[in-house]
């Protein structure tokens, strides 16, 4: 019996080790990249989105990326809601053009609310999906990369 689980243990594969490479503050956006390829942006609520501040986020992850696309995931804090002019400006594929696919982490009923209103009112034309949590967000991104 020690055998067989020795056996599993030795098959299993780790998850490896993510470092971060680089981190910039643009406005309210934490944008760190990650040495899986993944850019991870933390929203403050410090800050109300303007479609500005988003120009200025897509500049600073073109430079991050050396001007490739990348997947996003995007985390917030609890009060960071983007506006309906935000929201449609980002839904447009020419809006990030550094973006290969966007995972949203929906931690509390607003973020899920909006999330959902997004992906089925603004349509964004990018891969795009709402996730409970990071590890699942995680994992879908990884399709893109």
């Amino acid at each position: 019996m020690f055998h067989k689980k020795n056996r599993l243990l030795n098959t299993k594969i780790l998850p490896k080790k993510i470092e971060i490479i680089a981190t910039e503050i643009c406005d309210l956006f934490t944008v760190q990249l990650r040495s899986d390829g993944i850019i991870h942006t933390h929203v403050s609520s410090q800050q109300d989105f303007t479609i500005e501040s988003l120009k200025k986020f897509n500049v600073l992850i073109g430079q991050m990326l050396n001007y490739k696309k990348a997947p996003l995931l995007v985390t917030g804090e609890q009060f960071a809601f983007p506006t309906l002019e935000t929201r449609q400006f980002w839904a447009k594929e020419k809006s990030c053009v550094y973006s290969a696919a966007e995972a949203f982490v929906a931690t509390n009923f607003g973020h899920k609310l909006i999330g959902n209103f997004y992906l089925k009112i603004n349509k964004p034309q990018r891969p795009t999906n709402v996730f409970s949590n990071e590890i699942e967000a995680l994992k879908w991104l990884k399709l893109f990369l």
